[in-house]
């Protein structure tokens, strides 16, 4: 059974001093890939050095909306480069109404200037948004989402939502949050997006599962958000990882 964990934090300072730990134990738990996403440009040399260093990893570059007040629109057109970089994507980047870090024209700024990188140079996206998803149908709307797509992580909408956004080509990942028992409407999600739009992940260091709360989370933990989608759809843990690697390898061009 191969798993891919699409979204984790390696460069974290909860990880980096013990990286080799975090990967053999990724790897115990049957990780075949994972995508470290970068949040801010002095992470992005750090982070392609971590790619390169472990067969496991890859990376991906940009700028997240919680720090665009250490970062400047000038530091964007290098992210034109990326392919050539080594990264399987542009991410970790989107818009936020719930955080205090920015004004939102900013942010909007910011992601939809990385998006149009993205598309101009089709590689996949991985999107945070949260509380914002209608200026987020209106981005794609006006700039587009590359044709190798990306994905929405940590997903929090509407069944419905998921479905207006699947018409650009994107697709969603899950992770810490698919444990939590009293969510009616992340379960009616993932029904409507499995087999074919979801993919696993679990923002390691944070949004640990219920399992292991309060903890740091670790990508090993990902058997704990496997269990549970396999809880929710009625399919097997194997199944679910089949279909979410072959999801991952897909939009990532990773080779598993």
């Amino acid at each position: 059974m191969k798993l891919v964990d699409v979204h984790c934090h390696l460069e974290s300072v909860h990880f980096i001093h013990d990286l080799d730990r975090v990967i053999a134990d990724a790897r115990d738990a049957g990780i075949a890939k994972l995508i470290t996403a970068t949040i801010t440009p002095n992470q992005w040399d750090r982070s392609r050095k971590i790619a390169g260093s472990y067969p496991e990893v890859e990376y991906s570059m940009g700028i997240h909306p919680w720090y665009i007040r250490e970062s400047s629109l000038d530091d964007i057109p290098a992210l034109s480069h990326a392919r050539e970089l080594g990264a399987v994507a542009i991410g970790e980047i989107g818009i936020d109404k719930k955080t205090e870090s920015g004004d939102f024209d900013r942010q909007l700024a910011f992601f939809e200037k990385q998006l149009a990188v993205a598309r101009d140079i089709d590689l996949p996206v991985i999107i945070h948004c949260r509380g914002a998803f209608n200026e987020l149908v209106r981005s794609l709307q006006k700039i587009g989402a590359p044709k190798a797509g990306g994905i929405i992580h940590s997903f929090s909408g509407s069944p419905e939502l998921a479905e207006e956004i699947i018409r650009f080509g994107l697709s969603f990942s899950m992770g810490g949050t698919l444990t939590y028992r009293n969510s009616r409407k992340r379960a009616a999600v993932l029904k409507k997006i499995y087999p074919r739009h979801f993919l696993l992940e679990t923002d390691s260091p944070d949004i640990p599962p219920v399992q292991k709360h309060g903890e740091i989370n670790y990508p090993h933990y990902i058997l704990y958000n496997l269990q549970a989608a396999a809880e929710i759809t009625g399919d097997t843990m194997e199944k679910i990882a089949e279909n979410t690697t072959m999801n991952a390898a897909r939009i990532f061009n990773l080779n598993i």
